[in-house]
């Protein structure tokens, strides 16, 4: 992390115990709307991400304290070759599946081969483990595992950061992908679809069951699902006999009994509900909410609050590949997609929506990371400049109705896009609505349209969009250029939503995974976000500010640069309550 920004809070415990806390050692969370879903390996949200951590098991996860990674089920931190091509892994003895059986190699060989496999509906991960070669399993110890990759890169490592490990007799109880080799899966000539036992494993590990069934969605972390009621809440419950509960070292445990996300949107609601208690957590609370509660005395005596600078940043995604039909071609014009950046009132959003708490970004990297390109310049609220972009590509109001318009294929058709939004983010509606009050100024008409996430992402991933505001959650690690702007990612119906790129920007991503000199590899990332930031696929708003929430009824707790901002597993009830029990 740059300098300046801490990596950590640490939250001073209560002194005195408030007659009015609840003693029940469960943490309830307020979100904004439910996962996409909850399967292992077949998502995107963010909250799916969250939930998914208590859920399951990692390889190695992220050391939020330090900014960087630590061993997970592993030993220790894997073995690398001087090329970067190998990782050699050693699984810890003694952690275990529910069933009490060791947690093994051929655990994580199987996971890998799921995520590898084409019929495998995960393609927001899927290229990741394109570059797997190979699993060798040590014929001595099935604990330890060598895993093999077709070229070295920087993210051979972090890929397995958080990465949720499955039990192969769970989900694959026939055997189906044993069967399968490595070299088949690495072979774009074998149909999958062809082998019957295979295509019938995939429909089963694809099928609603393992995205929400509580007897499915099963892991080796300390919770289990309980129930997901879609709309109200997801409650997972520590399991009573986890490995980690006779573990000594209280880094491993989990001590809440249960954790409730509750899905409130409404910031109305969210300011009675936390001034009552109902609520213990939030790390996604409207900024003018929080700053009006931090002016509240009750409110400052329950709770921690703070505003957290993260490595994330919102943006709204151009189409920069239009398919002519549905979406006129408009954005593929350079000119076009740059008018719309200077005629984004992104100061004034920032002003009116964020309060300036949030602060603007430039390019596709957080100002957090130390290889982020400070030489990009922020793109002012200029309508004379999108003006005269708009006239140098004939786009002219010749009927003075306010709305430019252009013979495109022998039609005339109006400079009129839509603005597609999240309806879970309360404040995103009045973003869109300020971003398209500028616009207009320079003769663009833009339609804000909210959706729910799965349509939001289903219209982005398959390019069905016009302009989509969005954001991104990185974290500390080596920048992934290849998911958000690889020709690949986007064929692909990947993360890639805008089109951007082409043989040249794929190569320097290539590039950039490959090098290892720290000062050549940073002289590369700069050179791919100026290519980025020239071609305009995304007009870039503001880097994210986390709004962290906790009851302080609980101890141990702190609050986090890195997503998700606060853990809850490690939370203590106050031993202040049992004095206080006493006392009454």
């Amino acid at each position: 992390m740059a300098s300046g920004y801490p990596l950590s809070y640490n939250l001073q415990d209560a002194t005195q115990w408030d007659p009015s806390w609840s003693d029940s050692n469960v943490v309830n969370v307020q979100i904004l709307a439910d996962p996409d879903n909850l399967h292992p390996t077949n998502g995107s949200s963010q909250i799916r991400d969250e939930v998914l951590m208590y859920l399951h098991g990692a390889l190695i996860k992220t050391d939020l304290q330090n900014g960087n990674m630590s061993p997970g089920i592993c030993e220790s931190m894997p073995t690398q070759s001087n090329n970067s091509n190998t990782l050699t892994f050693q699984i810890k003895k003694g952690i275990t599946w529910d069933n009490g059986f060791q947690v093994n190699a051929s655990d994580v060989c199987f996971t890998i081969k799921a995520s590898k496999c084409q019929l495998t509906n995960n393609v927001s991960n899927k290229f990741f483990f394109d570059n797997v070669e190979d699993v060798i399993i040590d014929s001595l110890n099935n604990l330890k595992f060598t895993i093999l990759f077709k070229n070295a890169s920087e993210y051979n490592l972090p890929m397995w950061c958080d990465y949720a490990i499955l039990q192969e007799s769970k989900y694959d109880f026939n055997n189906s992908l044993r069967a399968v080799s490595f070299k088949q899966l690495n072979d774009k000539s074998f149909i999958q679809k062809k082998n019957t036992q295979l295509l019938k494993w995939a429909n089963q590990f694809n099928s609603d069951d393992m995205c929400a069934n509580p007897s499915f969605v099963s892991g080796m972390g300390s919770y289990k699902l309980e129930r997901w009621e879609r709309g109200q809440f997801i409650s997972i419950i520590k399991k009573q006999n986890h490995w980690s509960n006779t573990s000594v070292d209280d880094a491993l445990k989990a001590f809440p009994d249960k954790i409730i996300f509750r899905i409130s949107q409404d910031p109305a609601v969210q300011k009675a509900s936390f001034l009552s208690q109902l609520y213990d957590a939030s790390g996604a609370f409207p900024t003018r909410l929080l700053l009006e509660l931090q002016q509240n005395k009750l409110f400052n005596k329950n709770y921690h609050s703070k505003f957290v600078d993260t490595y994330g940043y919102t943006y709204i995604a151009l189409n920069m590949q239009p398919d002519g039909l549905k979406h006129p071609m408009i954005l593929n014009d350079l000119n076009v997609r740059k008018a719309l950046a200077y005629s984004s009132q992104i100061d004034n959003m920032i002003k009116v929506v964020n309060k300036g708490i949030n602060k603007r970004v430039a390019g596709p990297v957080a100002p957090l990371k130390k290889e982020c390109n400070n030489n990009l310049l922020l793109i002012p609220f200029d309508i004379a400049k999108a003006n005269e972009l708009l006239n140098k590509s004939g786009w002219t109001d010749s009927n003075k109705d306010g709305i430019r318009e252009k013979i495109i294929n022998n039609k005339s058709t109006p400079l009129v896009l839509e603005l597609a939004y999240l309806n879970t983010i309360p404040d995103w509606k009045e973003m869109a609505i300020v971003i398209a009050e500028g616009m207009k100024q320079a003769g663009i008409k833009i339609n804000p349209v909210a959706y729910d996430y799965p349509t939001w992402l289903e219209k982005l991933t398959t390019h069905d969009f016009d302009l989509a505001m969005g954001s991104w959650n990185t974290s500390s690690f080596p920048e992934d250029y290849s998911q958000l702007w690889s020709t690949a990612s986007y064929a692909g119906n990947g993360s890639n939503y805008s089109g951007f790129g082409n043989a040249a920007s794929d190569s320097l991503i290539y590039c950039i995974a490959k090098e290892t000199d720290v000062a050549k590899k940073i002289n590369l990332e700069k050179k791919m976000q100026q290519l980025i930031y020239d071609e305009q696929p995304y007009i870039f708003m503001y880097g994210l500010v986390r709004r962290c929430v906790l009851h302080k009824r609980f101890s141990n707790a702190r609050f986090y640069a890195e997503r998700p901002g606060i853990i809850y597993s490690p939370l203590k009830l106050n031993s202040l309550h049992q004095q206080s029990s006493v006392n009454n």
